[in-house]
């Protein structure tokens, strides 16, 4: 099979969480997987349409060279999924120490412009591409830190991309609360009053608004397929707020 012959899609972060659960999702249903995270998901590699390369995106010059080896006779992508992301030290804003969010945003911000930029500097043809985002972006609940910030500021990277490339269809997602190595952090943080968001997300664990990536990936990928439909390229999105498809 050509790469003409299948949709393409590239996805960063497919060790664990939504970004395996995507990749998983994608390959059953006949995707080629193009995938990038810093450890392998062994069960995935077990797919011949699975092309994965190990790479620590916060080494932007070393991600650039191991990104292109990975792409190397790609020409075009359907879809590209930038999921790859830390938590950073929880906390107040005050507290914070600056090489932690320099680590946050390296991770969460710049990196996905290092993907982009390499993605364009090939001269792959992108269809659409969702930058995973959060509502910690927007709703600036104390305790957040460095990770709202990195996120407020990936949602801004996605618009400036989208007035450059007019020919993609840009989005920064919010999945909304999912089971994810992220979580098992929150949940280590343990009860604290200064941070009610927090007791906000521990009370909904266990629930149909908790789901695992497996269990969110069919309608995440039914919603990223729906996205030019409904917003304007480079807006933010909640798929909490996003109309259920028909």
């Amino acid at each position: 099979m050509t790469e003409n012959e299948h949709r393409n899609v590239l996805i960063t972060g497919v060790s664990s969480g939504i970004g395996h659960a995507l990749a998983a999702y994608y390959l059953d249903h006949g995707w080629a997987v193009y995938a990038a995270s810093r450890r392998t998901p062994d069960e995935l590699t077990k797919h011949a349409a699975f092309h994965f390369a190990s790479i620590d995106l916060g080494e932007f010059a070393l991600a650039h060279a191991r990104l292109l080896a990975l792409i190397e006779g790609v020409t075009h992508l359907d879809l590209v999924v930038l999921n790859a992301g830390v938590l950073g030290k929880f906390g107040d804003i005050g507290d914070a120490q600056f090489d932690d969010l320099k680590h946050t945003l390296n991770i969460n911000l710049w990196a996905n412009k290092v993907v982009l930029d390499t993605l364009h500097g090939a001269e792959i043809s992108i269809d659409q591409a969702v930058t995973i985002s959060s509502g910690a972006a927007v709703n600036g609940n104390r305790g957040w830190s460095g990770y709202a910030i990195s996120k407020a500021a990936l949602n801004m990277l996605t618009k400036l991309y989208a007035a450059e490339r007019p020919d993609t269809h840009f989005c920064a997602l919010a999945p909304g609360l999912v089971d994810t190595e992220i979580q098992d952090e929150l949940e280590a943080v343990g009860e604290d009053e200064r941070y009610p968001s927090l007791a906000n997300i521990n009370a909904k664990r266990g629930t149909p608004d908790f789901p695992t990536g497996e269990q969110l990936a069919p309608r995440l990928a039914e919603t990223i397929a729906r996205l030019p439909g409904l917003v304007e390229s480079g807006a933010f999105a909640d798929i909490r707020k996003l109309p259920e498809s028909a």
